[in-house]
């Protein structure tokens, strides 16, 4: 099933992924104005809190390391924020902009 992704002006956080190429671009299409992004794989991005203002989070798996992908999900969860999960390949980047 795939989701329409429409945030006027809503902030997206994505976490993983050390190049972000294309997909601020798309995001900003659907809507997204603040993109932050992390890239997962320092040790110090696993003690990191989700700014409030954000509306979805995208997490890159296959850049990531595993407590940080605990760490946002599980603060994802807590504030109902919706979480999407990706590799980074383009196939798995239609789906998510």
């Amino acid at each position: 099933m795939t989701k329409e992704w429409r945030a006027a002006g809503m902030r997206v956080l994505i976490v993983g992924a050390d190049r972000m190429g294309n997909i601020t671009s798309k995001l900003r299409e659907r809507g997204f104005e603040e993109i932050t992004h992390w890239c997962g794989r320092s040790k110090t991005f696993w003690k990191k809190s989700i700014p409030i203002d954000v509306a979805q989070v995208i997490i890159f798996c296959d850049f990531i390391d595993h407590n940080t992908m605990r760490n946002v999900r599980q603060q994802a969860k807590a504030n109902d924020i919706p979480i999407v999960y990706s590799k980074r390949a383009i196939s798995h980047q239609r789906l998510i902009v």
